[in-house]
């Protein structure tokens, strides 16, 4: 990646600033991980594995085996966020879509045919300072800004396969892809009356691409037991520069990643979940460097479900969770820990034949993120949207 850039983060991250954006955590490696969850796994401080029930999930690709009706789900993600580095405070907030899914049950061949999009990568931050400098022998004030948008979204093409009663498999294929661009602007302020100073800009853009393949299975080994588990791997991921872009790409070495989960039923109104996933992440030449990498990412979780209460003869899920992750690039040589408590509630708005139609879930979520002196603390709300019909 472009080296002059590095630097700017550098001196940027290292003097008083302003900072926004998603998370400024995003400015390091390749940004903030995004996971493609619903509003139901978030409130259950799931990591996306392994919950009872029938669902549409990249994490998770054998839970679609259990969809009897072709079914659309769109999640969108609001968030509020307060960040405090130092002295400096600043707060901020934003809208993403993690996960939309469609799948297509196939009852001749006994699965279900799945196309998701989900998140990867984030790399929305801003970094703002103020300063001055000398222009005709006059010191003038400047404001200088730092800006990264974009990240990287993964695409998958997969299959849920029903194996008896109480096994599935599902397999997923896809390519990961986005851009990320970045944009320095100088700007001088209070000048001299009649002169008129054009404010000073660079901007570069990169384009990401890679591949990616999940394999996952769910067991059933009795009625109120599931265990389920997947792996994914991942190819190199490729940064090209766009036209007018200086500097060479890189390519980033992506882990093995894998997750684990199981659920079951305490009392025939309420269920456990619980879950784990890792990826050991490794630099790679000309792209991450050793010393950006905390290791080893661990992420655990869990909650509980009660199902037990009804509205107008419809079941009302109540759901609460937590979790603590770590995360995999560090920031000012430290290691990034992300901690959030959940809870949430699920309106199931039709149920021809106890078979779901339609429903909507939410969850909200109250996290800290902490990497030496950044700190951030953050709201964060997620809505699935669920339409199941022929």
């Amino acid at each position: 990646m472009n080296r002059v850039f590095a630097v700017l983060l550098l001196v940027f991250v290292s003097a008083p600033q302003g900072l926004a954006g998603q998370s400024l955590l995003g400015s390091r490696g390749l940004g903030l991980p995004i996971e493609p969850l619903d509003a139901r796994s978030r409130a259950l401080g799931s990591v996306g594995v392994g919950l009872l029930g029938p669902a549409l999930l990249p994490t998770d690709p054998a839970s679609a085996a259990g969809m009897a009706f072709p079914a659309l789900e769109i999640t969108l993600q609001p968030q509020w966020t307060e960040g405090t580095m130092g002295e400096e405070t600043d707060h901020t907030q934003g809208t993403r879509f993690p996960v939309m899914g469609f799948s297509y049950p196939v009852y001749s061949l006994g699965g279900a045919v799945t196309l998701t999009m989900g998140g990867f990568m984030d790399q929305r931050w801003e970094l703002r300072r103020e300063s001055t400098t000398e222009l005709g022998g006059t010191t003038v004030p400047l404001v200088e800004e730092l800006r990264s948008e974009g990240g990287v979204t993964t695409v998958r093409l997969g299959w849920a396969q029903r194996l008896g009663e109480d096994l599935a498999i599902g397999v997923g294929f896809g390519s990961q892809a986005g851009s990320v661009s970045r944009t320095f602007t100088r700007t001088l302020i209070d000048t001299e009356p009649g002169l008129e100073v054009i404010p000073y800009q660079v901007r570069s853009e990169w384009q990401y691409s890679g591949l990616s393949a999940t394999l996952g299975a769910r067991w059933d080994p009795v009625d109120f037991l599931r265990l389920a588990g997947t792996a994914t791997w991942s190819s190199s991921l490729k940064a090209d520069p766009s036209e007018g872009t200086e500097g060479d790409g890189a390519e980033f070495e992506l882990p093995m990643e894998l997750r684990l989960g199981a659920s079951g039923l305490l009392t025939p109104n309420l269920i456990m979940n619980l879950g784990l996933a890792y990826a050991g992440w490794s630099h790679s030449a000309g792209g991450l460097r050793e010393e950006d990498l905390a290791g080893p990412v661990w992420s655990f979780g869990g909650g509980l479900e009660w199902t037990g209460t009804e509205l107008r003869s419809r079941r009302i899920p109540l759901r609460v969770g937590a979790r603590k992750s770590d995360l995999p690039f560090r920031f000012a040589g430290e290691d990034p820990i992300e901690t959030l408590l959940a809870g949430g509630i699920g309106i199931n708005l039709t149920r021809p034949q106890d078979l779901l139609a339609g429903g909507v879930d939410m969850a909200v979520e109250r996290g800290r993120r902490e990497a030496g002196s950044l700190v951030e603390t953050f709201w964060r709300g997620t809505l699935t949207i669920r339409i199941a019909s022929w």
